[in-house]
């Protein structure tokens, strides 16, 4: 079993995804600072790109990452590494997972295996 740099955190979080052919949606289940695990009525294969709107929440504005690399797909689930994230974005995600952090420490998250 391959072991993580980053914490991931198990979420329930809208997605929506588009690329190579491909425009749906889908439900964040896991998400650490580097990618994030989706679920998804599309079947996704390994090797794809796409484009993702992660609603966050409280936060008007999805999360976009301009380039995530699907890295494993089984059935309907599939682990995306993201590849490219403007900066802003990154700074969002980072204080999104300190919070996550926060409250995982505190009792109130559990993290994603």
């Amino acid at each position: 079993m391959e072991k993580r740099d980053y914490a991931r955190f198990a979420v329930e979080l809208p997605v929506s995804l588009s690329g190579s052919g491909v425009a749906g949606g889908g439900l964040v289940s896991g998400l650490s600072a580097r990618g994030c695990t989706v679920v998804s009525d599309e079947l996704i294969q390994a090797g794809t790109t796409l484009a993702l709107h992660i609603q966050l929440p409280g936060q008007y504005a999805p999360l976009k990452v301009d380039l995530a690399e699907v890295r494993w797909a089984q059935g309907r689930e599939f682990g995306l590494e993201f590849v490219r994230l403007r900066l802003e974005e990154k700074a969002r995600l980072q204080r999104f997972i300190s919070a996550l952090l926060r409250k995982a420490q505190g009792g109130g998250f559990q993290h994603a295996s």
